[in-house]
């Protein structure tokens, strides 16, 4: 027998598939669809929703399965008009039930506002992103979206808390979900701050920030101001005075001793120290009921409170420094404390002693 002549079969499969291709065209060209569940996530992104995965960094459902949080529901897609997916859940829950270890934080004490109402597409892509975690931009400028006044401040602040505008800025910080410390801070707020003042930090200005961890471990006296917190005197972001300080102290030697170029101190400090010629209680820096205090400051060329005291620690009670600066000097103090009051002896004048009785 003749071996059968399979080329008209080949030809007839040929034009079959021909055929279905020119179907398949003609029914795009009409509107017409197929049912969504026969859709695939490569059909998704290079057919129609390329925008969807233009940008580097792909959110890992967009880049595998699109169905992990679009459900089919049966209907044709794509048709005008009409939705043939839904959400396997609604919102931030959609997000969640991949994102465990983000709905675990919600049981913190303080939640971040967007987290807590679910409106994760406030600071992120939902498919892609050209920055990590699938942020619309890199901190500070994604939180300056909302927190807008951080910035607009910044142009006209005396002193900038460099930290909060570079590297990871806000997020060095403050958790972007949630946190155990107020203002959605990382730790503790004083253990914070030393984790960068652990060292000498020199400013964009040429300026030597002194390395306040080390000096507070070698002190035996701190400022109780310190706390937990060195924000009590210190802003964190910005401020309109020198050193971000929140409260007006003026720096240098000298100063009119009146109580607006010393608000900062009296935010704790009672005034009477300042304003009031004797007393018993005002202050113990006194001969007899004499506020020696109101003797160095109350003038027109008043003592600083930095010319005795170290305002951070030191190794004298009433945080009496060692040494101060004065111009290139270091002026020693040979401050010695009894029981009755104490004495000095500075580069200001020879031994003198004062006893509160």
């Amino acid at each position: 027998m003749k071996p059968l002549n399979n080329k008209p079969k080949q030809h007839h499969n040929e034009l079959l598939s021909a055929s279905k291709l020119i179907l398949a065209g003609l029914l795009l060209l009409l509107g017409l669809s197929l049912p969504a569940q026969h859709v695939t996530s490569n059909s998704c992104t290079e057919n129609c929703h390329k925008r969807t995965v233009k940008k580097d960094i792909l959110h890992g459902p967009t880049a595998t399965d699109c169905t992990i949080c679009h459900e089919p529901n049966g209907k044709a897609h794509p048709v005008e008009d009409v939705s043939a997916f839904t959400f396997f859940a609604e919102g931030a829950e959609l997000c969640y039930s991949c994102h465990t270890e983000i709905a675990e934080q919600f049981s913190l004490k303080y939640v971040h506002k967007p987290a807590k109402n679910g409106e994760c597409s406030e600071c992120h892509e939902v498919h892609s992103s050209n920055d990590p975690k699938l942020v619309f931009t890199q901190a500070p400028d994604l939180c300056f979206f909302c927190h807008s006044d951080f910035d607009d401040n910044r142009a006209t602040a005396t002193s900038v808390h460099t930290a909060s505008y570079t590297g990871e800025a806000c997020l060095q910080c403050h958790s972007p979900h949630a946190s155990t410390q107020r203002r959605l801070l990382v730790g503790n707020n004083r253990e914070l701050c030393l984790s960068c003042h652990n060292k000498i930090i020199k400013k964009e200005d040429g300026a030597l920030l002194a390395n306040i961890e080390k000096h507070l471990s070698e002190s035996t006296h701190e400022h109780r101001a310190l706390g937990k917190t060195c924000t009590g005197c210190h802003s964190p972001h910005i401020s309109e005075l020198e050193l971000l300080l929140k409260e007006a102290f003026t720096l240098g030697n000298y100063v009119e001793g009146i109580e607006d170029n010393f608000a900062l101190c009296f935010q704790c400090h009672d005034t009477d120290l300042l304003n009031v010629e004797t007393t018993t209680i005002g202050t113990e820096f006194r001969q007899g009921d004499r506020n020696l205090h109101y003797v160095h400051v109350n003038k027109v060329k008043g003592r600083n409170c930095t010319n005795c005291h170290d305002v951070h620690a030191a190794n004298n009670s009433k945080l009496i420094a060692e040494t101060v600066k004065f111009g290139r000097w270091d002026m020693p103090l040979n401050y010695i404390e009894n029981d009755n009051g104490g004495t000095c002896a500075t580069g200001c004048h020879k031994e003198q002693h004062y006893a509160r009785e």
